[in-house]
């Protein structure tokens, strides 16, 4: 794809792409419609996976990474709630919302954190390689433990489970932030129960969607043809962004990852 594509694809996602709210419901309600009952991870986890519970329905397990807009995940959380199901929400740092955090608990849906730690390290140490990003990982897990608690203290959840975020800083650097809950003796340490990349998870499920902007809007395909194929266990994941335009905060956000861009290419010393 040629640059002028590329930065025109970006404008139009960002700026001026309609509302996909409507594509959204029927998504949910063709996986209602079709018998499958729609779950938060914490349900599909300690439930089925773990609790043998209803392996006999069709499941859809539902998450959503809340990278950059929390206004469109309270809107898609609205249409959940109209429909009678609920899913899971991370939060990251930057996108922390503690009320709609509780509509969201109160009302049986899921909760947990959106963590990156090691890329937030690295951008204020800016290793060069995967080498010198692994030295940090003593400082991201530290950072990690006292962000979880003060997570768990502002908003009274366990937040067992998590997250990984993948920043541009983890592409780079080839080394993803669950590399920091890895060590069993560190996530006993922490409390967490389950990441949401654990091998053992992703393989509970039939199949694995992720949502991307238009006109690709999924990977590998949509749910729905999973749907239609009657799949036992379908895993979705959902990023507010995609969906809806929200032009200040994609600008902003926009502006934030070229400046860290240009800070990381800058040579060491100069900033």
């Amino acid at each position: 794809m040629r640059l002028y594509e590329v930065v025109g694809h970006r404008i139009y996602t960002d700026f001026l792409m309609p509302s996909r709210m409507g594509e959204y419901r029927s998504l949910l309600e063709s996986a209602l419609d079709s018998g499958y009952s729609i779950v938060a991870i914490d349900h599909w986890w300690r439930s089925v996976v773990e609790d043998s519970g209803d392996v006999l329905r069709p499941h859809l397990i539902l998450r959503h990474d809340v990278d950059t807009d929390p206004r469109t995940a309270e809107t898609m959380w609205r249409i959940e709630s109209s429909l009678g199901v609920s899913s899971s929400y991370f939060f990251r740092l930057s996108t922390l919302d503690l009320g709609l955090i509780e509509r969201i608990a109160s009302s049986g849906g899921h909760v947990g954190y959106h963590y990156e730690e090691l890329a937030t390290v690295a951008r204020h140490r800016r290793p060069r390689d995967r080498d010198a990003a692994l030295r940090l990982v003593p400082e991201a897990r530290e950072l990690f433990a006292r962000n979880l608690r003060a997570l768990r203290d502002s908003t009274g959840l366990s937040m067992d489970i998590v997250a990984s975020h993948g920043d541009f800083l983890n592409r780079r650097l080839d080394v993803r932030n669950n590399i920091l809950v890895a060590d069993e003796d560190f996530r006993a340490e922490v409390g967490v129960r389950l990441e949401t990349y654990d091998e053992r998870f992703l393989r509970s499920a039939s199949s694995y969607h992720r949502d991307l902007p238009p006109p690709a809007r999924w990977m590998p395909e949509p749910p729905e043809a999973a749907i239609e194929r009657r799949e036992r266990t379908i895993y979705a994941l959902v990023h507010p962004r995609p969906w809806r335009v929200n032009r200040r905060v994609n600008a902003v956000d926009d502006l934030r990852r070229l400046l860290d861009e240009v800070t990381f290419r800058a040579p060491l010393g100069s900033t």
